[in-house]
């Protein structure tokens, strides 16, 4: 490669690295603020990219007018969200896991109203700068990226004078540093908050509005830069000027990882650096401790009894789940049967998050071990069923302890830290042609099967799911109500404390989390047979996403709940196609209801009702009583 390439190279990779340090600013500022990873961030960028099409097609703006334009929509929608749906979450002193909820239920519902906006294929933008390309000192440079280097590097300019000259910026700096001591000076929390989100939205706006020139204006645009903007923050501290440095050396390194190494593994590359930048410089250095005046880390269900007590009860209740094999059409058995296969995975996230209280949303990534492993090994090597089965969730498992060293993260790390290596594994299922046959999937996987049962319908297949998901739940629920159950909940709620006390935190953190990937391997490889053909789509964040909200919506610390939770998430956007793009919008602001009203899940709901029906009957009992004279 010769030296005029690689600068063109290098000023390609400036021109992405703009648009990183933008977003990752966006990461940076909240991070530091509220202590909370706004995954709504993409979805920002996107209605950015949209808002600067409609402006310049619409009105003919110029191009910095429709820049700035776009950075103020965005910014007061920043400002909205905070103020009508996170501020209150955050005045319940909600856990931390809901606030993130609550954003994945915002980014859902932008994702469809900007479907039913601008629809769903991906809109060029009109072509803006038609010269010819300009040469610096023997560089050969387009006027678009020029454009995009000059606005990107003002508006940073402009925010690190708010930040260093402006005493609205300095207030904000204090408060984040120590907002007790901020707000004794007189700085106003709730303003800095509001102002935190509204410029976090204002420049994840602006950069859909330079990245959208590049490539398309498309619903999905935001998540493509998402996981590359937290690693810009992160390379820079998530500080305001390492950030700005670490966008633009991320850009860098990524364009000439695709110029010099492969256009395929580039983004393997990009998220391998992030995994190592957070294991080496965020890995903390003391377990995590915290008052005991505090709540605990997630909303849980109170939980009382083990499925002991119930035992009658469900028992009943499993032999009424059997029958509807016998009642249910065939629609509703498809959907069915994928409800039960997605809550055997969801009972393994269930004890990652809901016991151990480790942020997960890389779990799709041993569903879909799980899924490959049972169909090379049915397809290529004719292998039965009994064998498949095992193998699968025995690979997620194998997997799940090579990547085991990442749970040395805690908190917002950590969750970034599964989402990387989710994509990893996904891009390397998706580029192993040799193996998984790449984007075209596998096909022709056999339906399960034993010596004197041979399944070839719904029917029975409904049965096998059932009956796996039955043990999966009897076999979780009795580990987590032995001394390892009970050790995983300390780890939760008090690392340092259970440390202390003699717990091997890391090793039960681990162990916890192989046995999740067990299961999720497990559902996998019944994914694979029951539906006969996968392709690596199936098995991407946006369904790591979905069992994270199965986990949430049933009940964190509930195996039930997860049971529950998964029927709810499955079903309705099938019973909700009626409202075609609109479900999505349904979907995204139930996550939103429950994080304000139900924060406990169904399964809370559940418990209020039991426990308000037995004070009634109490009170009936009491008031029932002759009084003695």
């Amino acid at each position: 490669m010769d030296t005029a390439t690689l600068a063109q190279l290098i000023v390609s990779g400036l021109t992405i690295g703009c648009v990183y340090s933008l977003v990752g600013l966006g990461f940076a500022l909240t991070l530091r603020a509220t202590e909370l990873i706004n995954f709504a961030q993409g979805e920002l960028v996107m209605l950015g990219a949209f808002i600067g099409l409609t402006l310049l097609t619409a009105f003919k703006l110029p191009f910095a007018v429709v820049f700035f334009a776009a950075i103020v929509l965005t910014g007061l929608c920043g400002v909205l969200f905070e103020s009508a749906l996170l501020r209150p979450i955050i005045s319940r002193k909600a856990p931390l896991l809901n606030l993130l909820i609550a954003t994945l239920g915002i980014s859902i519902a932008l994702q469809a109203l900007a479907i039913i906006i601008w629809g769903r294929e991906p809109l060029p933008y009109p072509e803006l700068f038609a010269g010819e390309p300009v040469r610096i000192f023997g560089i050969v440079a387009r006027q678009q990226n020029l454009w995009i280097l000059g606005l990107g590097l003002s508006v940073m300019a402009a925010l690190q004078y708010f930040f260093k000259r402006t005493m609205t910026g300095i207030s904000w700096r204090a408060a984040a540093l120590d907002p007790v001591t901020a707000a004794l000076y007189g700085v106003n929390r709730r303003r800095n908050r509001a102002l935190t989100f509204g410029l976090s939205a204002a420049l994840a706006g602006g950069a859909g509005v330079l990245i959208a020139p590049l490539f398309f204006a498309s619903f999905n645009l935001g998540h493509s830069v998402l996981v590359k903007a937290f690693a810009a923050a992160a390379i820079g501290g998530f500080g305001i000027m390492g950030t700005m440095a670490g966008g633009l050396v991320l850009g860098v390194v990524e364009t000439l990882a695709a110029g010099l190494v492969s256009s395929e593994y580039k983004n393997v590359i990009m998220y391998v650096i992030l995994l190592a930048i957070l294991l080496f410089f965020f890995r903390p250095a003391l377990p995590a401790g915290r008052s005991i005046a505090e709540g605990s880390k997630v909303a849980l269900v109170k939980k009382s009894e083990g499925l002991g007590s119930w035992t009658p009860v469900l028992i009943v209740a499993g032999g009424l789940w059997l029958a509807l094999a016998l009642v249910a059409d065939t629609y509703a058995l498809r959907i069915l049967n994928l409800a039960v296969i997605f809550s055997i995975a969801v009972l393994g996230l269930q004890l990652i998050v809901g016991y151990t209280g480790q942020f997960s949303f890389g779990h799709a990534a041993f569903f879909g071990v799980g899924a490959y492993t049972a169909a090379l090994l049915a397809v290529k090597l004719k292998l039965p069923f009994i064998v498949t089965f095992p193998m699968g969730g025995l690979a997620a498992a194998v997997m799940g302890l090579l990547v085991a060293p990442i749970l040395r993260l805690t908190g917002h790390y950590l969750a970034i830290a599964t989402l990387a290596m989710g994509e990893i594994i996904f891009l390397l299922i998706n580029n192993l042609k040799g193996i998984t046959n790449g984007a075209y999937g596998l096909y022709g996987i056999p339906m399960p099967g034993f010596w004197i049962w041979k399944i070839d319908g719904d029917e029975g297949f409904f049965i096998l799911a059932s009956l796996v998901m039955f043990a999966v739940l009897f076999l979780l629920d009795r580990l987590t109500e032995s001394r390892f159950g009970r050790s995983l909940v300390a780890v939760r709620e008090n690392e340092l404390a259970a440390s202390v006390c003699g717990i091997d935190a890391t090793r039960q953190k681990v162990v916890a989390f192989v046995i999740g990937t067990a299961c999720a391997g497990l559902a996998g490889a019944l994914y694979a047979h029951y539906m006969a053909y996968i392709n690596p789509e199936n098995f991407t964040f946006v369904t790591s996403v979905e069992m994270v909200t199965m986990v949430v919506i049933g009940g964190l610390g509930s195996m039930l709940g997860g049971i529950i939770g998964s029927l709810v998430v499955v079903m309705l956007p099938e019973y909700l196609r009626a409202f075609a793009d609109y479900r999505l919008i349904v979907y995204g602001g139930m996550l939103i209801f429950f994080m304000l009203f139900l924060p406990g899940g169904l399964m809370d709901l559940v418990r209020r009702v039991l426990a308000l029906r037995v004070k009634r009957t109490t009170v009936d009992a009491h008031a029932a009583t002759p009084v003695k004279p």
